[in-house]
């Protein structure tokens, strides 16, 4: 058994996805890029579940919250949406809900709205007419091929962004949140 800190393979998931926004590079081939870019959307939602999966974990084990300890782990076994938990788990389990109309939270949901687009394709089942060809079964792929270098650092700020909204919900005072993020994710504090 491997046993590690709750926080590594949060860290862990950044470390991949800053190396990978840090990495792109305008000038290379667009279709490197494109897929660099949707692999840091994929991660910016992942790491933002994984927290939001462990923190919450930790956060029902402290004296004050154990009464929700057994919500969370039922959440999690029966595998809730990260929707689900995002809604649900700060309203009932620290008395306080995410605001999804702040900037943070709105431009996160979108962002794992834009993830599922890349991913799951479910009302992409297109035809095409020419005269004397019918291509049917396409996918819009519109999603993937507006993709910039610019999304993926907006991922990962929006991932750290969500990190902090949740740490101010659970009462974190402003002046720690860059600590808290480091010790989530390595972020060094400027």
């Amino acid at each position: 058994m491997n046993l590690s800190s709750p926080n590594r393979m949060v860290w862990q998931y950044f470390e991949a996805l800053r190396r990978l926004v840090s990495e792109l590079d305008a000038d290379q081939d667009e279709a490197v890029l494109k897929q660099n870019v949707a692999l840091s959307i994929f991660l910016s939602v992942t790491v933002v579940e994984a927290f939001v999966n462990i923190f919450f974990r930790i956060v029902v084990s402290e004296d004050n919250f154990t009464h929700h300890k057994q919500r969370v782990m039922d959440d999690l076994y029966y595998r809730k949406s990260l929707d689900y938990k995002l809604k649900h788990w700060p309203k009932v389990i620290l008395g306080n809900k995410l605001n999804f109309n702040a900037p943070v939270p709105k431009a996160f949901l979108n962002l794992k709205n834009r993830r599922n687009a890349l991913m799951h394709f479910t009302s992409t089942h297109e035809s095409l007419a020419l005269p004397g060809i019918e291509v049917h079964g396409l996918a819009d792929t519109a999603t993937f091929d507006t993709l910039q270098a610019s999304d993926a650092a907006g991922a990962l700020d929006l991932a750290e962004g969500m990190l902090c909204e949740l740490f101010r919900l659970k009462g974190t005072p402003e002046q720690h949140l860059k600590h808290a993020l480091h010790t989530w994710t390595g972020k060094v504090p400027i």
